[in-house]
């Protein structure tokens, strides 16, 4: 049965308690944290709440002509504003190119405080290490978000995404590392996947935390062959059917075959019970709450649809 309903609070109740960010992300030993992420202690903390199960509504749309680079260093704030392309289209068939994407990022750029409207062929696009705060896609096509190049290294904090027929997450980078934190997903096929038949293959990293996912097929695809890890913690799930399926990839672009699911002691390194894996039930759990809000966060969710805080 498909979870539908939730039991209706104030989204944004006192937001002068703060909550702690589990700063802690994938390429360690199974259950443990990252090493290699120390440069997230630098970043000031968010100032919207995470996970939050329910998507804002724009007051604005941004029709663009053509896609939008930010460049190294720089940060996009969209504010909450929807960006699409006027002649928006789908085809879930076709793997789309960078200049399909509503954004491309350039090594060192930070996206935040968008929503990516519907029918847009390709969402986001990482070409180097990069960070995507609360960022919301209404309807995803072929991919939410895409890594490439080598070594990407791509943060997600924050958002969600839904409709997603095909994946939101896509990897398709050159040994690349994907950390995902405080996200929503609803409705999809797969949460995360490591390219199957990319020219160039590698090792690739994720680890999936405190996010809540609902009404999915799978929550990852990884490539054992090619010794992906994969970790999950932290979250909610109700309604998906695996959290993980193994497949051989290739590099001759032919569609990869499985030959697992579940966790074990080398690439899909989780345990539902130590790594605190839940069902979801309308309430989220492990909210952040920041200190210091955006002021304006508030007007862009309804409150017909409103999720559940614990405090």
């Amino acid at each position: 049965m498909k979870l539908t309903t939730y039991v209706i609070i104030p989204l944004l109740p006192a937001l002068s308690s703060a909550a702690v960010i589990r700063r802690q992300f994938g390429d360690g030993p199974q259950g443990g944290a990252d090493s290699t992420q120390g440069d997230l202690a630098a970043r000031p903390p968010p100032r919207f709440p995470f996970p939050i199960a329910r998507f804002p509504v724009p007051s604005e749309t941004v029709v663009l002509n053509e896609t939008i680079y930010i460049q190294p260093g720089q940060v996009f704030d969209g504010h909450m504003k929807r960006y699409e392309f006027q002649e928006g289209s789908c085809n879930e068939q076709a793997e789309g190119t960078d200049a399909d994407a509503v954004f491309n990022l350039l090594p060192g750029a930070t996206i935040r405080n968008v929503v990516i409207g519907k029918h847009q062929a390709e969402g986001i696009h990482g070409l180097g290490d990069a960070w995507v705060e609360n960022v919301w896609w209404e309807d995803v096509c072929e991919d939410a978000l895409t890594s490439k190049g080598l070594n990407t290294q791509l943060r997600v904090i924050g958002g969600g995404a839904r409709n997603a027929t095909d994946k939101i997450f896509q990897d398709n980078s050159l040994g690349g590392k994907f950390s995902i934190s405080g996200f929503y997903a609803d409705s999809f096929g797969t949460f995360y996947q490591s390219c199957g038949n990319c020219l160039n293959q590698a090792k690739r990293n994720v680890t999936i935390q405190n996010v809540i996912a609902i009404n999915g097929t799978r929550m990852g695809i990884i490539n054992p062959n090619y010794s992906d890890e994969y970790r999950i913690k932290d979250s909610q799930v109700a309604d998906v059917d695996r959290y993980v399926d193994k497949e051989i990839g290739n590099n001759v672009q032919t569609v990869p075959y499985t030959v697992g699911t579940g966790p074990d002691e080398k690439y899909a390194l989780y345990n539902l019970t130590r790594d605190h894996i839940t069902e979801f039930e309308g309430e989220v759990l492990n909210q952040y709450i920041p200190e210091n809000p955006y002021e304006w966060l508030g007007e862009y969710w309804t409150e017909e649809a409103d999720s559940t805080v614990r405090r």
